[in-house]
């Protein structure tokens, strides 16, 4: 979820409008649409766009990043990457009024009075109880403690909506709660012995973050209570981490067996401390159901060739990890989320694109799950890549043949079969002699004998003949889906 509703409302309205820009390919609005976007006058406009460009030239660096209207009425981005977005993002909720209501709520408000809190941060009495107020609306309005996927406590719930802003706002950024950088640079360094590989840069800032959320909840007088992990996942690895751990735990902080767990289970589910096939299916029944019925779902659907069993592939453990972190600690993201980039796999995968979009609304009308808009997208991503990564070329039935046959030879040849190589993602296989099978025929001459379609390049192709190729592959894979699903009504896609 975006935590906006923390922003001050001017704040909120520029970063809604710099978030337009930056998901455009090229970054240019209308004056008009903006007006009608956000239901404002021209002299708002002008003021919001002032504020912006005084807020992108700080966090700006060596390239200045600044909107202009340099074409009376259409508004241009210049130099607006993701990551100035997130850095204005986080300067928007650092100077945000209610952000220090929010974490005395959250992290301070069984240790310290509200009336020393409000001192410390110069918060007058009337200020800080209406912002606590509106906050508590807002946790109603925006499902803060109801998270899709996630069965579990309040406090789990809590810890996990808290992990989100924090992971997400701040990572690559800054650090939060520096006051706590030695103390979980101690815990970090006990369970790296314990990991299955060295730690990547966001996993660091990933355990970091939840282990800075972990003390301070902890120290709140915040507590898991329920006992939640499997018996058999308190192995040998378990009990031999948390006596490292209690050595280097600050000492206001008491380890019981359910917190102890609830570490347990995102180090394991965030895949720091390597699961098995067998063990993730016997410990996380939900996720290995909603894995074995999408596997199942797939083979109903019969798009592969009966030479590549389904079983021989690891697609079954990609989707478990999936499903697992899905149904655990799932971190609604903040990438991987635009609906306009689903376009690109569609094209390229048709096939798997129908089955996830199947699934998963399937999986919206069964489950108890509540799906954002941001999770279904990023679910198809997850599920995109499991199958890409998993499904061999030779296992489509939806492959597309084409025969490369140019009369200077095989070096003319070979140079654009290596070319062609760019396509193997589209399930594309290349032919040296011309079959029965044969989709696309490639030739510097036509060849009147051939029926397949032709595509002629006397020259070295240039990247419109790239461009046309791709258009006439896309347009044989959608022939071939038709034949493969004839039932399927494509004016729903």
């Amino acid at each position: 979820m975006y935590f906006d509703f923390l922003l001050n409302k001017n704040d909120r309205i520029c970063l809604a409008m710099l978030r337009q820009f930056s998901q455009l390919s090229v970054p240019t609005i209308d004056r008009q649409t903006l007006l009608t976007d956000y239901d404002i006058t021209n002299f708002h406009l002008n003021k919001y766009f002032e504020s912006i460009n005084e807020d992108l030239a700080a966090v700006s660096d060596d390239q200045p990043c600044y909107l202009d209207e340099a074409v009376k009425g259409v508004f241009h981005a210049h130099h607006l990457t993701t990551y100035i977005v997130q850095k204005v993002t986080l300067m928007y909720l650092k100077r945000a009024t209610g952000y220090p209501v929010f974490e005395f709520q959250f992290f301070y408000d069984q240790i310290q009075t509200a009336a020393d809190y409000r001192d410390a941060h110069f918060i007058t009495k009337p200020v800080f109880f209406r912002y606590a107020k509106q906050l508590k609306q807002a946790y109603e309005d925006e499902g803060f403690y109801d998270i899709a996927g996630v069965a579990q406590s309040e406090e789990f719930v809590i810890r996990l909506r808290l992990f989100q802003l924090y992971y997400t706002t701040f990572s690559g950024i800054k650090a939060p709660f520096p006051e706590l950088d030695d103390s979980v640079q101690r815990l970090m360094d006990a369970c790296v012995p314990f990991f299955s590989e060295s730690l990547s840069p966001t996993q660091e800032v990933k355990l970091s973050t939840l282990l800075k959320i972990w003390l301070l909840r902890l120290r709140n007088q915040a507590t898991i209570q329920a006992v939640e992990l499997a018996d058999n996942l308190r192995d040998e690895t378990y009990h031999a981490l948390f006596k490292q751990l209690q050595t280097v735990l600050p000492s206001d902080i008491a380890l019981s067996e359910a917190e102890q767990d609830y570490v347990y289970s995102f180090l394991l589910t965030q895949g720091f401390i390597e699961l098995n096939d067998a063990t993730i299916t016997a410990a996380f029944p939900l996720a290995a159901k909603i894995t074995q019925q999408f596997v199942d779902f797939i083979k109903d659907q019969h798009f592969m060739e009966d030479t590549v069993p389904l079983n021989h592939l690891d697609l079954t453990g990609q989707l478990l990890r999936v499903n697992l972190q899905f149904t655990t600690f799932y971190v609604e993201p903040t990438t991987f989320i635009s609906p306009n980039q689903i376009d690109f796999f569609r094209e390229l995968y048709p096939i798997f694109d129908l089955l996830i979009r199947d699934f998963i609304k399937q999986l919206r009308q069964t489950s108890a799950f509540r799906f954002s808009p941001q999770m279904v997208v990023n679910l198809y991503f997850s599920y995109m890549f499991a199958m890409i990564n998993t499904i061999p070329t030779e296992a489509m039935k939806d492959r597309i043949y084409v025969c490369v046959d140019f009369s200077e030879g095989v070096l003319y040849a070979n140079y654009v079969i290596r070319s062609l190589e760019g396509f193997n993602h589209a399930h594309i296989v290349v032919q040296h002699q011309l079959t029965e099978a044969t989709d696309i025929y490639i030739s510097d001459f036509h060849a009147p004998k051939v029926s397949q379609p032709q595509v002629i390049w006397l020259d070295p192709p240039t990247p419109q003949d790239w461009s046309d190729l791709a258009d006439l592959i896309l347009a044989q894979k959608q022939a071939r889906l038709t034949t493969l699903f004839p039932g399927h009504d494509w004016s729903e896609s």
